[in-house]
Order: structure tokens, then C-alpha cells, then sequence
């Protein structure tokens, strides 16, 4: 009944309310893959490589800040604080995937 193109939030808002009114959609959605080869999934940019994920690593740099004044706080955090880059982007990126598909 509809074929949405383009799977951002606008695209895939307007499928979702097709289909809670009983309509079949089909939703495209292709992205051009980078120098690097770097795809995505359903969500568009916001999600995949913009708004979501600079959200997270900002966030990720303000725990560490916390962290070390934290003890100005009355916080006890005397064992060495240290940062893993590998998790945090293997999470940051599990994270984004998860909203591809929850959709």
C-alpha cells in the first residue's frame, strides 16, 4: 500500500503509522558507503553517526571529569581511574544497533 523511502526518523514514522492502520509498507533505505566502507542501519543519520552516538562518547567524557572531582564531593576513588576506547565503541556502537532494529 506504501513504500516509504528514506529509513530516518521521518521515514520511519510515517511507515509505523501506516502500518497501525493496517497498511502494507515497504521501507527503503540506502546509504552511500564511506571511503572507510561504513554502513548503516534503519534510523538515519541522527542515530548512526550523529545526534545518538556524539551524545554517548560526550557523556562518556563527562563521567571521566565526574570521576576525578569527585572526590571534592566527599567520593571515595582511590584506586587508579582508566579508560577502555575499545569498550566504549564496541558499546557505543551495540547501543545504536539496538535502535536500528527497534524500530
Amino acid at each position: 500500500d506504501l513504500i516509504v523511502i528514506g529509513g530516518g526518523s521521518g521515514g520511519i514514522s510515517c511507515a509505523r503509522e501506516a502500518a497501525k492502520l493496517g497498511k502494507k509498507v515497504a521501507c527503503f533505505d540506502f546509504v552511500t558507503p564511506s571511503p572507510h566502507g561504513t554502513q548503516w542501519g534503519l534510523g538515519g543519520t541522527c542515530v548512526n553517526v550523529g545526534c545518538i552516538p556524539k551524545k554517548l562518547f560526550h557523556r562518556a567524557g563527562l563521567l571521566g571529569d565526574q570521576l576525578k572531582s569527585s572526590q571534592n564531593f566527599g567520593w571515595d576513588v582511590s584506586r587508579d581511574i582508566s579508560h577502555d576506547w575499545k569498550s566504549l565503541t564496541e558499546n557505543v556502537n551495540n547501543y545504536i544497533r539496538s535502535l536500528n532494529w527497534g524500530y
